[in-house]
Order: C-alpha cells, then structure tokens, then sequence
C-alpha cells in the first residue's frame, strides 16, 4: 500500500523528509538534466548529498500535477552558494527524491 502526503505540505515536514530520504542515498534519484547540469557546472554527487542533508528550502514545497512535491534547498558550497531543485514522491517502497536540478549560483 502506497502512503500520501498531507496536503498541504508544510515547509517543515517536508525539509524533514528530505533530511530523512537522503540518509539512504538509494532513496535518491538523479534526472537526466539534473546529471549533465551537475557535470557542467562541476556540482558532484556529494555536493547535492549535503545541500538535501543540511540545505533550508528557499522555495516550495509546491504540489505537481503528477502528484510530486516540487522544492527548492539551498546551501553553501565551498563558499558558493549551490541550490538543488527536487521533488518529492512516493512509490510501492515508499518515498523517495528526485533531484531535478542543480545550480551553483556565481558570486
């Protein structure tokens, strides 16, 4: 059986599923897009880890038509500010993220 999400979703329960996904990297899915902006704006896998793991939503949680949670973290990376773009979204194993996007913002 496949559990919902409460609707709305509030800022903090969903930052706290963030948090709690991300501790299982397995949980975490990478988009097509997401892959190559992360390849040329040189953002690595442990780069976004941290941003879903210690990252403050800037935008969202924003309800999708096809039933995801559209949000925005935000983070410092090595000084620079980095923000990931993801959703939030459950299957038959539970839920689950989507990174969607990542942009390293220049200073």
């Amino acid at each position: 059986m496949i559990r919902s999400l409460p609707y709305p979703l509030p800022k903090q329960t969903a930052l706290s599923l963030i948090r709690q996904i991300a501790v299982n990297s397995g949980r975490v899915l990478y988009t097509a897009h997401a892959r190559q902006r992360m390849t040329e704006r040189e953002i690595t896998l442990p780069d976004v880890m941290e941003c879903l793991a210690k990252g403050q939503i800037t935008e969202g949680p924003a309800y999708m038509p096809k039933g995801d949670w559209r949000f925005t973290l935000s983070w410092f990376r090595a000084g620079s500010p980095l923000q990931v773009v993801g959703a939030i979204d459950i299957d038959e194993d539970g839920t689950y993220l989507v990174v969607v996007t990542a942009i390293q913002k220049q200073r």
